[in-house]
């Protein structure tokens, strides 16, 4: 069976497997999933597919002997207001409406919107849910994993910090076995709704690139970015239920089959 070429973001994991980010790995698992067919990591230029993560701004560099390639696009975002993106690629599903209007020309089927590491869902479905054991799980991005608002949170009895570099099964399952999350890796609140955790996203750094990217994942609910926490609004907090108060469930199961009827024939 011949494998899909898909480009996702490895960053330092493509040589240490202990710094494999599981946002940006999910990629080839959800596709794999979805597929039924072998992945196999490609660069850009020989690759067919670019999937899960804030990537799209690569899209420029598919080409082969100087001539312009296109690329079947499956969930794939944009990190700020300024990216562009050329409107010759097979635009089958985009991350949110953000990214979706940054498209030139505009494609004449617009894609679907959803983040593909939404499927999560799915990739457990099979297995049983692992049994409530904390409070509170806590999801720093990794520029933020040694931060003071991150000791803070892990003050709150029943805390657990999950680590993104984790393997990603591990990482899930501990999703599951919390009762709240609190996140500021964008992956840590998509898997969390997914798998059905009220879930709520923290600032603590300027050091993440993108936050349009968060507000992008949320348009493919039809709803606006949730008021996120900083480290002054957990100051004195110890009951996890409000750090999440008011969370609004996602209609994940449209948008997950919207994303597996849009996936392409490659």
């Amino acid at each position: 069976m011949k494998p899909i070429k898909l480009y996702w973001w490895r960053g330092d994991g493509a040589e240490n497997p202990a710094l494999q980010n599981f946002g940006d790995y999910l990629s080839p698992l959800m596709v794999e999933l979805v597929a039924r067919r072998p992945v196999v990591f490609a660069p850009v230029e020989q690759a067919d597919l670019f999937a899960i993560g804030t990537i799209l701004k690569r899209e420029r560099k598919a080409r082969r002997f100087f001539l312009p390639r296109r690329l079947h696009i499956w969930g794939s975002g944009a990190g700020d207001a300024e990216e562009r993106f050329s409107g010759r690629h097979f635009y089958h599903a985009v991350r949110g409406s953000f990214t979706r209007e940054r498209i030139q020309p505009a494609p004449s089927t617009p894609p679907v919107l959803g983040d593909p590491g939404l499927l999560v869902r799915d990739y457990w479905s099979a297995r049983p849910r692992p049994e409530k054991r904390y409070s509170l799980g806590i999801i720093p991005h990794f520029v933020d994993h040694d931060s003071a608002a991150v000791a803070q949170l892990l003050s709150i009895p029943g805390s657990r910090l999950i680590n993104v570099f984790s393997p990603i099964d591990d990482i899930l399952a501990d999703v599951m076995r919390c009762h709240f999350i609190v996140s500021s890796s964008m992956h840590g609140l998509i898997v969390s709704d997914a798998l059905g955790i009220p879930n709520r996203r923290i600032v603590i750094s300027g050091r993440i690139k993108s936050s349009e990217k968060f507000a992008d994942y949320y348009s493919a609910f039809g709803m606006k970015e949730p008021a996120w926490l900083n480290a002054e609004s957990i100051q004195g907090i110890t009951d996890p239920a409000e750090l999440v108060a008011d969370y609004e469930t996602r209609d994940v199961d449209r948008v997950c089959s919207d994303l597996i009827r849009a996936f392409p024939d490659l």
